[in-house]
């Protein structure tokens, strides 16, 4: 019931009576591929030109991309709630979430914690982290994902699966889907930032996740708007877009947010009614989502490493060298969950979590 784990199954009609399954959502799966785009598009470590408008028009609309991610983990979270059950709900979580967390953890915290090299992000928001003793450094890389620059986004998403029962008890009330009202005005308040601050994060991203299973719970009725409204939904998304561009000061504010949130119903949208368009690629990635999440920013740092110690600069930043680097990553990261699957075939969800 996450953006990564796997969409539920066609059902297979057997001489016994098969127990009714959840209708596949083919739109969904797809946005889970495109959503893992997003995500590690918006990593992509290039020499932009300073305030230059390319580097603008790239980063309001790649980065952020968790918003799509976590809009998708509470519409399927809703979406396979009928059987719930919190026991066996939290055991899988913990087997195809945080392990495979911890494991894919291990060599940059072992890394960082025997070379000192920490990322930026945490000396500047903790000015005295390198007097931290040994023990709360792991601590804080553990349970803040502070490591590695996506993996706050485990100990956040945690929290969700710690407040399961909460959720399934506003769905099965959907008056208190009205929580809406008040939660997305919060999460434009309190912006995502510094991101290693979970319960921040959680704050911001609760509105995202409840959206997302409000989007699934009256999924119908949202497309039957959209088929008679999409110009609207088209020209709406578009205009949200450009107004963030004019007014860019950091790709985290409250229109970055707004924008995604329309890109969530936008993607939904389209992705059903071109649904035969979608490159076949898209389900690749949407089927290893969670390994790619996982492994991609160590493919992004080799990648990075192989070009600067060839050419002796940066990555520089234009179209060209974000495609290609873009690329790079996504197949990088594919070979090597290919790899380890076939290398473990049965226990590849414990190390890569797919």
């Amino acid at each position: 019931m996450d953006p990564l784990a796997s969409t539920p199954v066609k059902p297979v009609v057997t001489a016994e009576k098969a127990a009714p399954k959840k209708e596949f959502l083919n739109y969904i799966h797809n946005f889970r591929g495109l959503a893992i785009i997003f995500v590690a598009a918006g990593h992509l470590l290039l020499n932009w030109a300073p305030d230059s408008s390319l580097h603008k028009f790239f980063r309001t609309f790649w980065e952020n991309g968790t918003v799509l991610f976590i809009f998708i983990a509470g519409y399927l979270f809703q979406h396979l709630s009928k059987k719930f059950e919190f026991r066996t709900y939290l055991s899988k979580k913990v087997q195809y979430v945080i392990i495979p967390y911890l494991i894919v953890s291990a060599p940059i915290i072992i890394y960082r914690l025997y070379s000192n090299d920490y990322p930026g992000y945490i000396l500047g928001y903790h000015p005295d982290f390198l007097s931290w003793s040994p023990g709360h450094k792991l601590a804080f890389f553990i349970f803040c994902g502070g490591h590695m620059q996506q993996l706050w986004f485990v100990p956040m998403i945690a929290i969700f699966y710690l407040i399961a029962p909460l959720l399934i008890y506003i769905d099965r009330h959907p008056r208190w889907y009205y929580l809406l009202l008040v939660t997305v005005p919060l999460s434009m308040w309190i912006v995502r930032e510094p991101f290693n601050d979970i319960p921040r994060m959680f704050a911001h991203f609760f509105s995202v996740y409840l959206f997302g299973m409000f989007m699934s719970r009256y999924r119908t009725a949202f497309m039957d708007l959209a088929k008679k409204y999409w110009v609207a939904l088209t020209v709406l998304t578009i205009a949200a877009f450009a107004f963030n561009m004019v007014y860019y000061d950091q790709y985290n504010n409250a229109l970055n947010y707004t924008h995604k949130m329309l890109f969530c119903c936008f993607f939904i949208y389209w992705l059903w009614k071109l649904d035969k368009w979608v490159p076949s690629f898209v389900a690749v990635l949407a089927e290893l989502s969670f390994g790619i999440f996982f492994i991609h920013y160590y493919v992004l740092l080799v990648v990075k490493a192989i070009y600067e110690k060839s050419f002796h600069h940066a990555i520089p930043g234009n179209v060209a060298y974000w495609t290609v680097d873009l690329a790079l990553v996504l197949a990088g990261s594919v070979l090597f969950i290919k790899m380890v699957q076939k290398v473990t075939p049965k226990y590849s969800r414990y190390f890569i979590g797919c």
